[in-house]
């Protein structure tokens, strides 16, 4: 039977051929906004593949921290927590350095009425990230909502793909995709952006909203 706690042991065993990259990683690991759905069994999966590596180095994560069962499964497998609210003065200049960051921090539910707020985390927030950590190599989370709809037998979009963001909330991580780019041509940092679709987890997602309306005798909507 299935159980959160199989669950999050496959999410956070990594393969050999990550332990070997991570291996030959240099720096440290920060993970800015790593209390969300993915952060803490990517973090937990890191400092997992740098164990395998027989490397010691440091992951630490970044976010407010809301969810003891989060801290709980970070602090014991030896992630680094800081508490922190991104957007407060000063947060970001009292952070340490680190040589890679992922950016994993953003605002997608609630926009309807407090746009100025997705835009707050999704672009203004990003641009002071950008320079912060000119330095650093970072990973930055991003959207696949930013492209147009395709036709159904297309494929599906490239990076190829010209964007073409709709709405507040995808103009804002439009926004957030230049922010990392000026710094990218303007201080010379490595960035690469990393943009995710639809999540398939077994807690939420296109698989968990299947199984829910089968369970519930419902229609899938498609």
């Amino acid at each position: 039977m299935w159980t959160e706690e199989r669950l999050n042991k496959m999410l956070t065993t990594p393969s050999e051929a990550l332990s070997v990259e991570l291996g030959r990683l240099e720096g440290d690991i920060l993970v800015l906004g790593a209390g969300g759905k993915m952060g803490p069994t990517l973090c937990v999966l890191a400092k997992n593949a740098l164990r395998a590596a027989g490397v010691e180095k440091r992951v630490i994560a970044v976010s407010r921290f809301s969810d003891p069962l989060v801290v709980e499964l970070l602090r014991e497998n030896g992630v680094e927590m800081i508490s922190a609210d991104l957007l407060a003065p000063g947060a970001l200049d009292s952070l340490p350095d680190a040589e890679n960051v992922i950016y994993m921090a953003g605002k997608k539910f609630g926009t309807d009425g407090n746009e100025y707020a997705t835009w707050a985390m999704n672009t203004w927030l990003p641009s002071r990230v950008a320079e912060r950590y000119q330095n650093s190599r970072i990973v930055v989370f991003s959207s696949g909502n930013l492209y147009p709809k395709v036709g159904v037998h297309s494929g599906g979009a490239t990076e190829e793909t010209r964007t073409e963001p709709v709405g507040e909330y995808c103009m804002s991580c439009q926004g957030r995709e230049r922010m990392f780019e000026y710094a990218a041509k303007t201080y010379g940092t490595r960035v690469a952006v990393y943009r995710l679709n639809y999540a398939v987890d077994l807690r939420y997602g296109v698989l968990y909203d299947m199984a829910h309306n089968i369970l519930e005798g419902k229609p899938i909507s498609i």
